[in-house]
């Protein structure tokens, strides 16, 4: 079927399989095309843009990613979990002479917020969208890390600084799209990787520089053969502590990258899937960053999740979701954000161990409530039929909610990150902008030594200004310990510009139509006709690789 996307105006197709999942989530399809639908949802949740504020019920001081000037209440986490509040004192019932999105606005601006999504965590305090993670500084998305910093939806590391989507990793810096990897740094798309640096597509590697598309290789610099002894020379001259030479390195790092040999897609161990970065999983269409999943159709990023269709950010053990974002361990949800271990919920918003609720937010462990308030089971089933009926003559049944009920601006978001927009760009759209306040920034310029031998212990006292954007920034202590440890350089821009940067050599989520650049083979694939990869098919790619 074909359709023309009424936020951009593209023409796209509805495949058959997408129509008869519509029907088995009881939706109509929406002409909305799958960028625009995404960007949407994604919108509603600020992953990393962290403000200081005061807690409303204790005035304590707390960090949040709700700004201070924002119209919500924010409690601090720990009184938010407790039970010093009742979110049934906010409930109300619901009128049938107004639309549903109007009530739902009035209770998300009176509800108390968690000043952040980081659960189960030990000295874990500045991460966000987070569970299990202990002794971790600025994880956002991460689960179950040890001693991390810096790092976005990586998974069970240790000992890591600068990583995203890369998981089981110990002793590594700078790495994106990899597993199972030791003591290895700009390390990209890679698994079981030890001691490595600048590597890209190489499996089963230790002690290697400069190199591409290896398996099981040792000693290799630029995928040449050396000699241990050889090989060790030349490695304390590339890798030789220097900022400078780290420059130089990652630069020629990159040329090599563009002229290498490339499967059509970083698709691992997985059965009838479409889409880029998937790893054992099966039957999943149109899907990016999905692991360990099945059966879910148009999705952004989903951990061990299944039957699931247009969807965003899925963490552990859910399942049967639709038109939802941010949800986990959780089965049957609807039009939700921030859902924790719940079952049968539509139209909600952070709420944890509850099921059966519609129009609900802040709730824990209640069932059949709307509103905030409580009903029988029965009178829940029959207003929840009710109010659907007002919803259909309304407009809204089936809908995400409006982007005005966001609590953030479009350059707060997780979007920036998948889609990034100009202000201009955003507020077409119809999304709100923030515009930064600089004018606590300290702009005086300090020296920071090239080589990580000559950096003071003093460092970690200083406010820096980031090379990349002129913010501010600062090296934590345990920060330091790990360069001095690794013999790694002290960066010189801030942890957000190296994620950007990071961020920016990874492919969007959008598909194109190409043939085996050896072969001819048919293929889709993320990246786009005029890159100048070497694109194969993955009976190609392996004949090729060394």
């Amino acid at each position: 079927m074909q359709k023309t996307c009424q936020q951009c105006g593209i023409n796209y197709l509805l495949s058959q399989e997408e129509l008869i999942l519509y029907k088995r989530f009881k939706a109509e399809p929406e002409n909305i095309c799958f960028d625009c639908q995404q960007m949407h949802r994604i919108s509603f949740r600020n992953e990393r843009v962290l403000y200081n504020r005061k807690c409303d019920a204790t005035g304590e001081d707390i960090v949040s990613i709700y700004a201070p000037d924002k119209p919500y209440k924010v409690f601090s986490s720990k009184h938010w979990h407790s039970d010093k509040w009742d979110p049934f004192d906010y409930g109300r019932p619901f009128d049938f002479n107004r639309p549903f999105f109007d009530q739902f606005k009035e209770l998300q601006t009176e509800v108390p917020r968690s000043p952040l999504v980081n659960l189960k965590s030990e000295n874990s305090d500045y991460c966000n969208m987070c569970v299990g993670n202990k002794n971790c500084y600025l994880i956002f998305g991460g689960d179950f890390n040890r001693d991390c910093m810096y790092g976005t939806l990586c998974m069970h590391n240790r000992d890591s600084l600068d990583i995203d989507y890369s998981n089981k990793n110990e002793l590594c810096y700078f790495m994106d799209n990899s597993i199972n990897c030791y003591n290895s740094r700009f390390t990209w798309d890679s698994k079981n990787c030890n001691d490595c640096a600048f590597i890209s597509d190489c499996t089963g590697c230790s002690n290697c520089i400069f190199c591409t598309n290896l398996q099981n290789k040792s000693y290799c610099i630029e995928n040449v053969q050396y000699t241990k002894e050889e090989y060790a020379e030349k490695k304390k001259e590339i890798l030789n502590g220097s900022y400078q030479t780290q420059i130089k390195n990652f630069k020629k790092f990159l040329e090599l990258m563009s002229g290498r040999i490339i499967k059509y897609g970083h698709i691992i161990s997985c059965e009838n899937c479409t889409g880029d970065y998937l790893k054992n999983s099966k039957n999943c269409q149109n899907c990016y960053d999905v692991s360990d999943s099945e059966d879910i159709t148009n999705c952004i990023f989903a951990a061990k999740s299944k039957d699931s269709f247009n969807v965003s950010l899925l963490g552990d053990d859910t399942q049967l979701t639709y038109n939802s974002i941010a949800v986990l361990g959780s089965h049957n949800i609807k039009y939700s954000y921030f859902v924790l271990e719940c079952s049968d919920i539509e139209y909600s918003e952070q709420v944890i161990s509850s099921h059966n609720l519609f129009g609900c937010n802040g709730l824990r462990h209640k069932k059949y409530c709307i509103f905030n308030k409580q009903y029988k089971k029965e009178e829940y089933e029959e207003m929840r039929k009710k109010i659907i009926e007002h919803m259909k003559k309304t407009g809204e049944w089936g809908k995400f909610f409006p982007k005005d009920l966001s609590c953030f601006a479009y350059n707060e978001s997780t979007g920036m990150r998948y889609y990034p927009l100009t202000k201009e760009m955003a507020l077409q759209r119809g999304f709100t902008w923030r515009e930064e306040n600089q004018k606590d920034y300290v702009h005086q310029k300090i020296e920071i030594p090239d080589n990580i031998k000559d950096i003071p212990e003093s460092i970690t006292d200083e406010i820096l200004v980031c090379e990349g954007c002129h913010k501010n920034f600062k090296i934590i202590p345990q920060e330091l310990k790990f360069y001095k440890k690794q013999e790694i350089p002290v960066p010189h821009k801030c942890a957000d510009c190296r994620q950007k940067q990071r961020s920016s050599l990874r492919n969007p989520p959008k598909l194109y139509d190409r043939t085996c650049t050896k072969c001819g083979t048919p293929l889709k694939t993320t990246y786009a006709p005029d890159r100048p990869e070497k694109i194969y098919c993955e009976k190609c790619y392996l004949k090729s690789i060394y």
